[in-house]
């Protein structure tokens, strides 16, 4: 993880791995890239080390372990970053590349995959972690107590094997030719088991825990053991603040140095007051239709409320002109994307009544389930006035963030607001979301010709084979309907004016940051 770059290496391995297997040697700068929008290292100056880094977040977590998916979602990976470090990492336009693993390589038919560490490399105890810290990791995660969502990809492996200290053999139930995407979060941060219940995980990263409180807050101090540069802080200290604004009030009044952020408003105001951005693409906004019962098992009622949105009326009024929209599972920046119009409908409230009319479903009536945050409503105050115009009566419900959680794996919905960082990883959401035995269709569409294509363009290494599968599943999933995509909407954080290292994060839909590489000026 060292923080110069080695331009002509790193951009021959993300072209390269953006398609292929993952055989390129570990990238300097993964987790850290260039500097954020708006400023130059110059600006930044010379990096600072000293100091206490104060970082807001956005919601809490349950434990300091890679177990608990919520340390994993993208906003809290900047403090998963810190205390490990990933096998793989999100790089630009969608690529994913080795960081602490030194090569992922498949064998001809993607069914068998090899894991390369580097030498030497150990926990924050000094303990090794070797290929055998590999395997237990893994193991543990996958056990139903662990309760990590990351069971169900550590399900698609049939066995492991220590090859060596450093090496790793994986034999795959079925050929998967994104497997390394795999390692980016949960299974890839490798970690010691927790001591007790209330015990954070070991890992490798470049900061230890001092002290914290699990959903308030947590303190880090760096790790003198760590592999790679020291991080600038000495300290990190984190605190949980759910609320939006107060979370943009704590930067503004210097009680914090970063925050995630997702509102739209917000960036528009950041510049106004001094606060500087970095931001990519890493959020999509779609709505679910729940296929397995009426009126939205019919395609002509989908379809009609495919018409029936001004999907660039969404972005200008929610995202401020700051997002772009969205046309379908592959998104603007994925190497799948092919040239071909994916076919998705141009808006038609006349069309929409139409087809509503043949369906039998002129007075169509049904509940939109949305979470309570202003962007979530105003989005669905824009859906309602849009499907008032094709004859269409919506009723918003707001839930909790449980309770969405809750309807949307249970199905209880008829219709549901889903934004997401799955689609800045095509392989990833096109296997979770759309084929019928995924714990994650939560649509429960089943539509053969696309699980057809998926399953093709998942099983093979030819680039040029997997974009045309995947180009292919799209267009049917675009036809039938299952979901609607909305905007792919820009999302990350925003710093005061005194930290420096903030990186360039535009092109990365999975917007992954080490704070080992920012620091406070002084």
């Amino acid at each position: 993880m060292k923080r110069h770059t080695h331009v002509l290496a790193s951009a021959v391995c993300t072209a390269a791995l953006a398609l292929t297997a993952v055989a390129c040697s570990a990238s300097d700068d993964t987790l850290s890239g260039g500097t954020a929008t708006g400023s130059t290292p110059k600006d930044d100056g010379p990096a600072v080390d000293g100091g206490t880094l104060r970082i807001g977040l956005d919601r809490p977590f349950t434990k300091l372990d890679p177990a608990d998916s919520g340390l994993t979602s993208m906003p809290m990976m900047i403090l998963a970053n810190a205390l490990y470090d990933p096998l793989m990492a999100n790089a630009d336009n969608g690529a994913v590349q080795p960081h602490l693993a030194k090569s992922f390589t498949p064998n001809a038919d993607a069914t068998a995959w090899t894991l390369e560490l580097p030498e030497g490399v150990t926990f924050s105890d000094g303990r090794p972690l070797d290929a055998q810290a590999v395997v237990d990791h893994v193991t543990r995660l996958a056990k139903p107590e662990a309760k990590c969502g990351c069971a169900v990809d550590a399900a698609t492996i049939g066995a492991m094997t220590v090859n060596s200290p450093t090496s790793v053999g994986f034999a795959l139930k079925a050929p998967n030719a994104a497997f390394p995407n795999l390692f980016t979060r949960s299974l890839g941060y490798i970690s010691e088991a927790p001591a007790g219940p209330d015990t954070p995980a070991v890992g490798s990263g470049p900061y230890t825990v001092e002290s914290v409180q699990p959903g308030v807050s947590a303190t880090l101090v760096r790790n003198p053991a760590y592999r790679g540069p020291k991080g600038h802080a000495d300290k990190l200290v984190y605190k949980v603040l759910p609320d939006t604004d107060s979370r943009y009030q704590s930067l503004r009044s210097g009680d914090a140095d970063l925050v995630w952020t997702e509102t739209p408003a917000q960036y528009k105001q950041a510049a106004g007051d001094g606060l500087r951005a970095a931001t990519g693409p890493g959020s999509t906004s779609t709505v679910l239709f729940n296929t397995k019962a009426a009126p939205f098992d019919d395609p002509k009622v989908r379809k009609a409320l495919q018409y029936a949105v001004d999907r660039a009326a969404v972005e200008r009024v929610v995202h401020l002109d700051r997002g772009r929209v969205a046309d379908g599972p592959i998104g603007s920046t994925s190497p799948y994307r092919g040239t071909a119009d994916t076919g998705y409908p141009a808006h038609d409230a006349a069309r929409a009544k139409a087809l509503l009319a043949e369906a039998g479903h002129a007075d169509l009536a049904f509940d939109y389930l949305v979470d309570s945050r202003p962007e979530g409503q105003q989005r669905a105050t824009v859906l309602q006035q849009m499907f008032a115009e094709a004859g269409v009566r919506m009723t918003i419900k707001p839930l909790d963030q449980a309770g969405l959680g809750t309807a949307m794996y249970q199905r209880q919905f008829q219709v549901m607001d889903f934004v997401t960082s799955m689609f800045g990883d095509t392989d990833t959401a096109l296997t979770g979301l759309f084929l019928p035995n995924s714990p994650y269709n939560f649509t429960g569409w089943n539509n053969p010709k696309a699980a057809q294509a998926i399953t093709t363009g998942h099983g093979t290494v030819d680039p040029a084979e997997r974009a045309r599968a995947y180009q292919e599943a799209a267009r049917e999933i675009v036809a039938d309907a299952p979901m609607l995509f909305l905007t792919e909407n820009p999302v990350g954080f925003l710093a005061s004016a005194k930290l420096g290292g903030l990186p360039d994060v535009s092109k990365r839909t999975v917007v992954s940051v080490s704070p080992a590489v920012l620091w406070v000026k002084k």
